[in-house]
């Protein structure tokens, strides 16, 4: 019997020191609080001035004890940075820090609003309010995290990098660009968690299965100018010669190209994770696109691309957007232009795209193309396999939070701070909730998500972190109560006196 003394014990001391769980309950009535606060302070462009909403952040930290700095171009548009370090004996392992992420600014508030977009309304198991899926959601619940984290009973075996931006939506230029320029030493990391996927849920059988869609990587952005010139004059005598018939010809021009379909080793593990999911048809369809026979391929993907979604993996896309001519109802102006905004694979040269658009019109000297923005090259690549410790961490939330889900990485079209972490190195995935059909998704009117699609990301988010940032069993959990004792060393300090570029404990 004595060598069952000996284990017991050591079991019972194991279990109590590593099988502790979380009260998700009282995680999830923090984060909404924290969704809604957030909600109702306007941080929506052009003007969203971030550093309301940190003011907000701020306070909630210092009533945990959490240090924090605060960078910004000017006062209104903050940056905050909290970092939780790693435990001691652990820290010795070297790993690489894990940045979370989540920009606090919105897009600009649309007509078509039936709620406030500017105060968050609970409405049929719904949270209403500008920035509830893009991004409110995600800063409330990284703040979630980070005061749970805070109370120090989970041994951290690497440093994790609280990072809550500015103008994300008008190009980050006060935000992470402008924080890797001056404080590329705050940013130091190996891994990072955005924006920027979602879950799509096999409700209404349209897809074969229930899949978590990490993104990997994200397209280029480019803008090209495309102008058209006609005969100008009074629109009483202007004749067939007129611009905009011009430019409309050549719209239909431009709608009736298809650039070449990439395959590029994302788009291979892309397809190759659904594969096994389709039914006999699908799956002879997905083996003719793999043909070593490129006009078959060709073929194939144009079949495939008429899912606009799939289409997006392996296409480069165009879109007008912007048109514009005349100011006088009855003057007919001598040129008339469009947007094009494009939309390219990581592996696309935007250079050689723009020379194959203008042969389209090489002959026509009345059609121009001008690149108005381009993407910086070398644009960050997809990873070549999925084998870093976030992505493993990510497979295993995803089982713990909604089992028997595909994990399915790939490219999205959107833009994200996700670029700017990739090229300084940093291995970015990005997550979210259920993506969303009904209209109530990001830059919509009445943007939503739903209580259970919210608890559901923070409990995907926080397995994930766990799962990279702990041991395979944490100690023991503590009360999930805040400390509602005051930290007079971090009162603040009035912003009359405040530079305009600022760092340390007290910075607004």
């Amino acid at each position: 019997m004595k060598p069952f003394l000996l284990i017991l014990p050591a079991l019972f001391l194991s279990c109590a020191l590593n099988c502790a769980e979380l009260d998700f309950d009282a995680l999830n009535q923090s984060a909404k609080d924290n969704l809604i606060n957030l909600i109702n302070i306007d941080t929506s462009q052009p003007e969203p001035q971030e550093t309301k909403a940190l003011r907000y952040i701020y306070k909630k930290l210092n009533k945990y004890k959490i240090d924090w700095d605060i960078y910004r171009t000017e006062k209104p548009r903050g940056n905050l940075i909290a970092v939780l370090k790693a435990d001691k004996e652990l820290a010795k392992r070297n790993e690489k820090p894990l940045i979370l992420i989540s920009h606090l600014d919105t897009a600009a508030i649309q007509d078509g609003w039936t709620l406030p977009p500017a105060k968050a309304t609970l409405k049929d198991n719904r949270i209403y309010g500008l920035g509830s899926t893009d991004a409110k959601n995600y800063a409330a619940i990284n703040l979630t995290i980070l005061t749970r984290l805070s109370k120090g009973d989970f041994k951290l075996n690497r440093d994790i990098i609280f990072l809550f931006t500015s103008d994300e939506e008008s190009g980050s230029e006060k935000g992470i660009k402008f924080l890797y320029d001056r404080y590329p030493e705050k940013l130091k990391a190996g891994y990072a968690l955005n924006e920027g996927g979602g879950v799509m849920k096999n409700e209404d059988g349209k897809i074969p299965v229930d899949i978590l869609f990490v993104e990997a990587a994200t397209k280029m952005y480019m803008d090209i100018l495309v102008t058209a010139k006609g005969d100008g004059g009074n629109a009483s005598s202007v004749g067939a010669n007129n611009a905009i018939y011009k430019l409309s010809q050549t719209l239909a021009t431009i709608e009736s190209y298809q650039p070449l379909y990439k395959f590029s080793p994302l788009a291979k593990t892309f397809f190759e994770r659904i594969f096994p999911y389709q039914d006999d048809d699908a799956q002879t369809t997905l083996k003719l696109l793999a043909s070593e026979d490129p006009l078959q391929a060709q073929q194939t993907a144009k079949i495939i691309s008429e899912d606009e979604f799939f289409k997006t993996q392996i296409s480069d896309t165009i879109t007008p957007t912007v048109l514009t001519s005349g100011t006088e109802a009855n003057t007919a102006f001598n040129e008339a232009s469009a947007n094009l905004n494009c939309r390219l694979l990581p592996q696309s040269d935007p250079m050689a795209f723009v020379d194959e658009l203008s042969a389209l019109f090489a002959e026509d000297e009345n059609v121009t193309l001008t690149v108005i923005e381009r993407p910086e090259i070398p644009f960050p690549q997809p990873p070549a396999s999925f084998d870093d410790p976030l992505f493993k961490a990510i497979e295993k939330a995803a089982e713990q939070t909604f089992p028997g889900i595909l994990v399915l990485p790939g490219l999205t079209p959107a833009s994200s701070e996700s670029e700017f972490l990739r090229r300084h190195g940093v291995i970015t995935y990005g997550i979210g909730p259920l993506l969303q059909e009904n209209g109530n998704g990001p830059h919509q009117p009445d943007e939503s998500i739903s209580e259970k699609d919210f608890f559901e990301q923070l409990k995907l988010t926080f397995n994930i972190v766990l799962n990279l940032v702990t041991d395979p069993q944490p100690k023991a959990d503590a009360p999930e109560s805040e400390t509602n004792e005051e930290d007079k060393e971090r009162e603040p300090v009035q912003d009359d006196f405040l530079p305009i570029i600022q760092e340390g404990a007290a910075a607004i």
